[in-house]
Order: structure tokens, then sequence, then C-alpha cells
């Protein structure tokens, strides 16, 4: 029978991981600014992250809660984390880049509609200011609910209905990749601390960090034509 291990010990390693995760992003950013493909200035470039990681600290807390429920005798906590780190990775950045295409036309089609001043800054997503370069803290708080609450929670939120469903699902769930992925964890010959370094520090810093790059670039401001939303 394979030693039963513990996730809830190691949570606040998981956190940290983010903030590892948040510098290789930095590094990232870094050597693109130096390549001349990056625009934005060091201000919005802190505020995007900031965004993210709310959004990674909520995301972090759900794969550890998820963990924890999905227990049971013949899986434990930090099997189940590593089996469901890399399917919640690829359903959250799907579900990022789809909402934050409906929530951008949503508030743009009720702004072109109503015209009310605090909807504006919700029609541009990545913009801390009606201008480039200009930042104002209305402005950055709008940025940050429609990031890490209508955006980052929700896509969070819907990756975890889809894991549960391939759990739960008759007939489905004695095939579900999750728990396959989970029995290869759980049956591995490595120790509790190997499987612990293993999918609590070397995959997450892996998977964090590139889903920093990838969801910066759908999330990053990006000049639109809104002539369509006024029809």
């Amino acid at each position: 029978m394979p030693e039963h291990c513990s996730l809830l010990s190691s949570f606040i390693a998981r956190q940290g991981i983010i903030f590892a995760a948040g510098c290789i992003f930095l590094l990232y950013t870094w050597v693109q600014i130096r390549l001349g493909r990056e625009t934005r200035d060091m201000r919005t470039i802190a505020a995007d992250i900031s965004k993210q990681g709310g959004q990674q600290a909520f995301g972090g807390l759900v794969m550890v809660a998820l963990g924890v429920f999905l227990a049971h005798d013949s899986l434990d906590s930090l099997a189940w984390y590593g089996a469901e780190y890399p399917f919640e990775i690829i359903l959250t950045t799907y579900f990022t880049s789809k909402l934050r295409v409906w929530v951008e036309d949503g508030f743009s089609r009720w702004y072109a509609r109503r015209g009310h001043a605090w909807l504006e800054p919700y029609t541009m997503f990545g913009m801390y200011g009606p201008s480039p370069g200009e930042f104002r803290c209305d402005w950055y708080g709008a940025q940050l609910v429609m990031a890490v609450l209508l955006i980052g929670i929700p896509a969070r939120i819907g990756s975890v209905i889809v894991i549960l469903a391939s759990l739960e699902l008759p007939g489905l769930k004695d095939y579900s990749p999750v728990l396959l992925v989970g029995k290869l964890w759980y049956h591995s010959s490595l120790s509790c601390t190997e499987r612990t370094i293993a999918a609590l520090y070397m995959m997450p810093v892996l998977g964090d960090a590139v889903q920093f790059i990838i969801i910066d670039g759908i999330q990053k401001y990006k000049k639109r034509d809104d002539a369509s939303l006024l029809h």
C-alpha cells in the first residue's frame, strides 16, 4: 500500500510558488523589453502582474481544496492535486480567453448604449487610464474587479466543474484522465517528500510561469474596433 501523503501541510509552499513563477515572468518580460517586443511601461506591467497574482492565488486555494475534498482511501490529496493541476491549467487558460472577450464585449455594448462614465474602464481591459501611459486608481480598481472577480474566479470554478464532471459522470468516471493521472502519482515509487517536491514545487513553477505568460498575452490591452458594438 503506497504511503498516504498530506497536502495541507505544504499549502503555504504552493502559494510561494506563485511568487517564483512571477519572478520568471518578470525575467521573460525584461527579455521582451530588451528585444523591443514589449511596449508597456513598468507601472502597467506591475499592475498586470498584480491582477494575475490574485487570479493565481485563488486558483491555488481552489486546487488544494479540491484535492482535499477528493481524497479517500484509494488516493491521497497530494495525488489528486498532482492529477488535477495540468488539466486545471489548460481549462483555466481556455476559459480565461473566452471570458475576457465575453466580459469586455458585454461592458462595451452596455457603455455604448448607456454612456455611464464608470463603465468606461471595463471596455478597455488592460488600460489603467483613458489614454496610453495614464494611470488612475479608479481605473486600476475596475481592472482588478474585472480580472479577478469577473474573469479569474469564474474561469477557475469552470475548470473545477469540468474536472468534477469527468470524475462523476456515469460511464466516464472510471476512465477519467484526471483519475488515471492521479493513480500514476499515487502508485509511483516516489516518497511523500519526493512527490511533494515534484507536485508542489517543480511542476507548478514551470506551469504557473507558462500560464503567466499565456494569460498575460490574453489579458493585456488590445486596441479594437468598437463600431460593431453600436448595433
